[in-house]
């Protein structure tokens, strides 16, 4: 073959592999890959095969992807946690975001739970780990703190919502909780615990009853003053709601209440039978409400009565008077079919 006509073969040839390079390149790095918005949850000591499997209902072509991503070395990097992918994406930017670990992070809501099992629940629901290994978690922490029961941790969570990574430990968890605790219990905040002669678990565990009392928020202190009037006297508190509470423990919490059905239940969380606050909180308080046990109002209450219809409820100091506040509200409760 004549050599000057071999020279431009071979460029030709160059230039066809060239050409095939780039276009190879560029499908895997910078054509569009990602066929639908999607949450990926790439759990903790995922392998390369696990997140394929994990991406490709989302993917155009599984096989670009995993030519980026090994040309990334992204299967010896893999970071667990949720990540959002968008339609559109190319492989390079899915990638990068992986990589670089960059998490869509989880709003997590802490409610007023009663009682821990239901918290660990909810974690287990929103979070990477199952509700058994936060259970099992929270009861090693409460033996290592000395607490008798898992129950006594409610002290330190705080309702609210919260972000964090999916991924996030029981351990971090926690500790992110303990650490808002602390610094939520100033030198001021002990004082006056102290000045009314309770202590930390105690003011959790009045402030619980009135979380589960009070509608409105100007109510807060002068319900905790009427409880505290109340525990001075040396009075049964006669709070409805750990009667309620009573109730659902002996049914592990599966049966909602609105009205007391039994004020004689043998719990010691029963107010009506038992003198002085119950052994632990009922729920877990917002921190408001734990101020508002901390800041009483000042008064000489000793009863109160819900006010139908308005969330607001019908002090007095006189036994008789409410008396006749609780006649109509029962009535009304009757009226209105809430049993």
């Amino acid at each position: 073959m004549n050599k000057k006509k071999i020279i431009p073969l071979f460029y030709l040839i160059l230039i066809i592999i060239a050409f095939l390079i780039g276009k190879t390149y560029y499908k895997n790095s910078y054509s569009s890959n990602v066929k639908n918005d999607a949450l990926l949850y790439i759990p903790t000591n995922a392998t390369f095969e696990d997140v394929k499997v994990l991406i490709n209902p989302y993917l155009k072509n599984i096989q670009s992807f995993e030519n980026k991503a090994i040309s990334s070395d992204y299967p010896n990097k893999i970071k667990a946690g949720r990540f959002k992918i968008e339609k559109g994406e190319t492989n390079k930017e899915v990638i990068n975001r992986l990589l670089l670990g960059k998490q869509e992070e989880v709003h997590l809501r802490i409610r007023n739970y009663d009682d821990i099992y239901e918290l660990a629940s909810d974690l287990g629901k929103n979070l990477e780990a199952d509700s058994i290994i936060f259970l099992n978690y929270f009861k090693k922490e409460a033996l290592e703190k000395g607490f008798p029961d898992v129950e006594e941790l409610k002290i330190y969570f705080t309702p609210e919502t919260y972000f964090v990574n999916w991924n996030t430990s029981p351990e971090k968890l926690f500790a992110r909780f303990e650490k808002n605790h602390n610094n939520f219990w100033t030198e001021e905040r002990l004082n006056k615990a102290k000045k009314l002669n309770l202590s930390k678990l105690e003011v959790y565990t009045l402030a619980s009853i009135v979380q589960r009392e009070y509608m409105k928020k100007e109510e807060l202190p002068i319900i905790s003053s009427l409880y505290l009037n109340r525990l001075n006297k040396g009075m049964k508190l006669q709070s409805d709601p750990t009667v309620i509470y009573a109730e659902r423990k002996k049914q592990g919490f599966k049966v909602m209440m609105k009205r007391v059905k039994n004020i004689s239940i043998d719990s010691p969380y029963n107010t009506y039978k038992y003198k002085g606050l119950p052994p632990l909180p009922i729920c877990i308080p917002n921190d408001i409400v734990v101020d508002a046990v901390l800041n009483p109002a000042n008064t000489n209450y000793l009863f109160m009565c819900a006010i139908k219809n308005t969330g607001m409820h019908a002090f007095t100091a006189d036994d008789k008077e409410h008396m006749l506040n609780a006649k109509k509200y029962r009535q009304w409760l009757d009226s209105i079919g809430i049993k």
